[in-house]
């Protein structure tokens, strides 16, 4: 029976307090088993033991800027540099301690936000977004994958913050929302026409489900 590590647990989230993480959570990863093959914690890492998910809150919107260099054809996100950033000092943290970890890529990569549900850290609600209780759906997430015992959280299942309200779907204009479940290809369509243009080279995409959350909202 695997013993998982409630010292090196709380050292692990003590660090991530020191390093200004803003959320930070622990998954199992059997519980990644309904995914598909490439989406699941052993596409990354042999025999993977844990998932840290740690999520960045959007405090302003300017974190969640996308700016596209068209010499290098590349794109930067501010808010995925900075998590990103956390995650190679959560791997160093580790690899001193004596164990393995792997920064998940978004593509293929673990679905986000269902990891974090996994890991505790809140409800995924009729917005299609993780919802927390310390911030709404105002964060972006990033995970990893090691062979360290954490303790890990136990999923949620159940939204306790939707109930019968349906401002986002009432709100959202690309009506994403209008076959009774979230049309991800409707979604992108509308956002990708309606960029919020900051300059030549940064964008804004839409946030309006995120920004009329009433659970975001508390956070202002």
């Amino acid at each position: 029976m695997m013993i998982r590590n409630e010292i090196l647990t709380r050292e692990l989230i003590k660090y991530c307090n020191n390093i200004n993480v803003d959320l930070v959570g622990f998954a199992n990863p059997k519980f990644f088993n309904k995914y598909r093959p490439d989406n699941r914690p052993q596409a990354f890492l042999e025999n993977p033991k844990s998932v840290i998910i740690i999520g960045l809150h959007l405090y302003d919107l300017l974190l969640d800027a996308w700016s596209k260099d068209e010499k290098k054809n590349m794109n930067y996100h501010f808010a995925d540099s900075i998590l990103v950033n956390q995650c190679y000092k959560i791997k160093n943290f580790l690899a001193k301690k004596g164990f393995k970890s792997k920064i998940i890529p978004y593509k293929p990569g673990l679905y986000l936000k269902d990891a974090a549900a996994i890991a505790g850290m809140g409800p995924i609600g009729k917005n299609n977004l993780l919802i927390t209780e310390e911030y709404g759906s105002q964060v972006r997430l990033r995970a990893l994958v090691t062979d360290a015992l954490l303790f890990t959280g136990k999923p949620i299942h159940d939204n306790k913050y939707c109930k019968e309200c349906e401002i986002c779907i009432k709100t959202c204009p690309a009506n994403a929302f209008s076959e009774g479940k979230y049309n991800k290809d409707v979604c992108l369509e509308y956002c990708q026409s309606n960029l919020d243009k900051l300059s030549d080279r940064t964008v804004l995409w839409c946030n309006i489900c995120i920004e009329c959350c009433p659970i975001s909202k508390k956070v202002k």
